[in-house]
């Protein structure tokens, strides 16, 4: 038996990866782009399978073939992208996830693990974000993430195939390549190390939730571990760095260890349209805590930027920086 993870050489994937190969578990990693430096020091502990969601055989065979018991569905078209070609996000994001939902029910998958985003979020959302937030997402990105939990819920009542899902805030790490609603926060420390100018394509004063790279890993794994009975929400927020910081609260943090850092700001407005709409800046995790016993580590945001900078000055070629 073996546990399949979609997105299997993102970060999140690739970190989650690393903890299951750690407990002597069978991964897999299935992946639309493999990425080779990205799995070097578990090469020989773990099958990549170069596959598209969108392709149904693909998707069916991967589960098929390895044996797959457990699903953690990481796969997607970010959030710019998508509403660039929603078309392509549909199929990719929607589509995939519907293919990956029949092959759990048809090969008698046990768990799935379902990634979704903040992004479910949008539409006259302000104050504090629990799990009872209206969800009125105002992306391509996130209306297909929220039909996808929904999806899952029904999967779940009508199949019984234990289906949870954890609400990302925008994990920070090296190495993004894709421009998505958050990764200006990704790039502007990124940049920085590699002593290089950035243009941020936000206003000064756009706040966005972040989550520390081991805590969202930590966190997926304790959901993952969690006794199916103890699964009430099914669906849940994970809260990060508090307060939520502004764009430039993250070039003060950056300045700290990077005085010099060269920071400007041409704010996109497409994006500035989805920080208008959803304003909330603390996000409520206490479903998660009362479950399954999460507690989020509450490392400073300054720590966070000093792993990340740390990270790209060492390992530059783990991320595809050199």
């Amino acid at each position: 038996m073996s546990i399949l993870i979609t997105g299997g050489t993102g970060k999140i994937g690739i970190g989650l990866a690393k903890e299951l190969v750690e407990r002597s578990e069978e991964v897999v990693l299935f992946d639309i782009a493999t990425r080779d430096e990205r799995v070097v020091d578990i090469k020989d502990k773990v099958k990549v399978v170069q596959g598209d969601l969108k392709v149904w055989p693909e998707v069916l065979n991967v589960v098929k073939n390895y044996n797959v018991e457990d699903i953690f569905h990481h796969g997607s078209m970010l959030s710019l992208p998508s509403d660039e070609n929603p078309w392509a996000s549909f199929q990719t994001n929607v589509v995939g996830t519907m293919h990956v939902l029949e092959a759990a029910r048809l090969f008698g998958v046990k768990r799935m693990v379902f990634a979704s985003t903040e992004a479910t979020y949008g539409l006259g959302t302000s104050g504090v974000i629990t799990e009872e937030t209206l969800q009125r997402p105002i992306t391509m990105y996130g209306a297909g993430k929220l039909y996808c939990e929904l999806l899952g819920r029904f999967y779940r009542r009508k199949f019984d195939l234990d289906f949870r899902c954890i609400r990302y805030f925008t994990v920070l790490y090296p190495g993004a390549k894709v421009r998505a609603l958050p990764t200006f926060m990704h790039w502007m420390i990124e940049n920085a190390a590699l002593g290089k100018p950035y243009e941020c394509y936000v206003s000064e004063d756009a706040v966005q939730p972040v989550t520390y790279y081991r805590d969202a890993i930590k966190a997926t794994i304790m959901l993952y571990d969690a006794p199916k009975e103890q699964i009430k929400t099914v669906c849940y927020n994970l809260a990060g760095v508090s307060p939520a910081p502004s764009a430039k609260d993250l070039e003060m943090a950056i300045k700290k260890f990077i005085p010099d850092a060269k920071i400007t700001y041409k704010p996109d407005p497409v994006v500035m349209e989805y920080y208008r709409t959803r304003k909330a800046e603390v996000i409520d995790d206490s479903r998660a805590r009362e479950e399954w016993g999460w507690k989020p580590s509450n490392t400073p945001l300054e720590k966070v930027v000093e792993y990340f900078i740390y990270e790209v000055k060492t390992k530059p070629e783990f991320y595809g920086l050199t």
